[in-house]
This record gives structure tokens, C-alpha cells and sequence, in this order.
């Protein structure tokens, strides 16, 4: 009688939700970590306006992390 109680519909949308939101915090934040490296090894070298320009890829990718954390942090308060 479990079985009948349990939404399979609402259970698929929650695995694909939290799938995509893993992934996608994950290729954000490796993106930030890209950039502050790629930023890092370019300024050594004298290469400031590109240095620059991956300086703020760093940050944005960041920025959009937390930002996707405390959205679904958001989400999951409103939740209960």
C-alpha cells in the first residue's frame, strides 16, 4: 500500500531538478575557478587586460554560484 502513496511524477521532477541544479552549480563554479586561474598564470605574464577580463569571469561565475545556492535555499524554506 506504500507504493500507492508515493508521486512518481512529483519524484521524477524532483531527481531532474536536483540533477540539473548539481550540474550546473558545478560548471559554474568550475568556470569561476578557470578564470581566477587562467587570471593568475596571464598577469605573471604581463598580460593585464586579459588578466582583467578573466579577473571578472572569476567573479561572475562566483557571483552566479551563490546565487543559485541561495535560490534554492530560498526554494527549500518555502517549501516546509
Amino acid at each position: 500500500m506504500i507504493l500507492a502513496s508515493i508521486d512518481a511524477g512529483a519524484l521524477l521532477k524532483m531527481f531532474y531538478a536536483s540533477l540539473a541544479a548539481g550540474v550546473g552549480v558545478a560548471v559554474v563554479f568550475s568556470v569561476a575557478i578557470m578564470g581566477a586561474t587562467r587570471s593568475s598564470d596571464l598577469r605573471r605574464t604581463g598580460r593585464t587586460g586579459a588578466a582583467t577580463a578573466f579577473a571578472a569571469l572569476a567573479v561572475v561565475g562566483i557571483v552566479l554560484a551563490t546565487g543559485i545556492v541561495a535560490y534554492g535555499m530560498v526554494l527549500v524554506a518555502h517549501k516546509s
